[in-house]
């Protein structure tokens, strides 16, 4: 390494990071695309399809799925609710957990919105075979576990 680090010079492709960012905007405006027919935009999806996976879940559960910090993830909670997708739901046992839980409009807008949602993802993973996908995959979530350990959400 350089005594002198203002002389180090870099090109930004040659962090696996800047891939993983440019994939994510991509992808992101394409989804936002492909839902716009669908009333939603890409963050109300992010939610349907977590509470479609497994319904029922309090903001801070949804905020680390998510990867979205709770303030912003409160306000698209508030406007799916408005909208209809979503309804807030506290357990008698205890009152002080209010969860997320789809409505019957939210389970249609994702059966609605998933073959299209689908094409985009399925796109971005053209030429790659089955074996090449799961060592992909896999490859990302040790990626995750590395920034979980350093701190990450």
């Amino acid at each position: 390494m350089p005594d002198d680090l203002t002389q180090v010079r870099f090109s930004v492709t040659d962090f696996p990071t800047y891939y993983i960012y440019t994939i994510q905007s991509g992808n992101f405006a394409a989804l936002n695309h492909a839902l716009r027919p669908f009333g939603i935009s890409v963050m109300f999806w992010r939610v349907l399809a977590v509470l479609q996976e497994s319904d029922g879940h309090n903001i801070g559960y949804l905020s680390g799925k998510l990867a979205i910090d709770r303030s912003n993830l409160s306000r698209i909670v508030d406007q799916m609710a408005r909208d209809g997708l979503i309804e807030r739901k506290t357990p008698p046992h205890d009152r002080r957990n209010v969860l997320v839980c789809l409505t019957e409009a939210g389970r249609r807008k994702v059966d609605e919105a998933y073959p299209s949602v689908l094409r985009i993802i399925e796109s971005t993973m053209d030429g790659f075979s089955a074996e090449e996908r799961r060592t992909f995959l896999a490859l990302l979530k040790r990626m995750r576990n590395n920034v979980l350990q350093q701190g990450g959400r």
